[in-house]
C-alpha cells in the first residue's frame, strides 16, 4: 500500500516534521466513500483539547485503488456509535480483528489497508492501494 505518511504511533501521523494526534487531538467528522465506491474517506476535525493550536483545523485520510471495506460482527458491537478514542493503524493477511500493524513492521512488510477500530468495539478495514493524508485550514 503506498502512502503519504507514517504512524509515529497507532493512531499519531508523522507528516513531516509534523505529528497529528488523531486520536486525541481530532474528532472524526465524516466517514464514507464516494458514489461509486472507489474511494473512501476519514475526515477529522481539531478539537478543543488539542494542545497545540497550530495542528491544521481539518485532517483528511483518502483510501484509494481496488477499494473494498470489511467490518467485524455487528451484532456484538454496542450502540450508538462512540467516535471518541478512534485507533488507526495497518493491517496485513496475519492480522485478525483485534490486531495491527505498527509502523516499523508495516515497513517491511505490505499493509492490505488500514484498520480503524472505534471504543464501542466496532472495526472497519479498509482495503486500497493508496492511502494519502491532506491537511486543511478552514476559516
Amino acid at each position: 500500500m503506498k502512502r503519504n505518511f507514517e504512524f509515529d504511533y497507532i493512531s499519531v501521523v508523522r507528516w513531516g516534521d509534523c505529528l497529528i494526534d488523531l486520536h486525541n487531538d481530532y474528532n472524526l467528522k465524516c466517514f464514507g466513500t464516494d458514489l461509486t465506491g472507489s474511494q473512501v474517506k476519514l475526515s477529522f476535525t481539531r478539537n478543543e483539547y488539542a494542545t497545540n493550536s497550530q495542528l491544521p483545523s481539518e485532517v483528511t485520510l483518502s483510501c484509494t485503488g481496488n477499494v473494498s471495506v470489511a467490518f467485524n460482527d455487528l451484532c456484538d458491537i454496542a450502540a450508538p456509535l462512540d467516535d471518541e478514542g478512534i485507533q488507526i493503524a495497518y493491517f496485513d493477511e496475519e492480522c485478525d480483528w483485534v490486531s495491527f500493524l505498527p509502523e516499523d513492521i508495516a515497513a517491511t512488510q505490505h499493509p492490505l489497508g488500514l484498520h480503524v477500530s472505534f471504543i464501542n468495539g466496532l472495526v472497519i478495514r479498509i482495503f486500497c492501494d493508496e492511502a494519502a493524508l491532506s491537511l486543511n485550514e478552514v476559516s
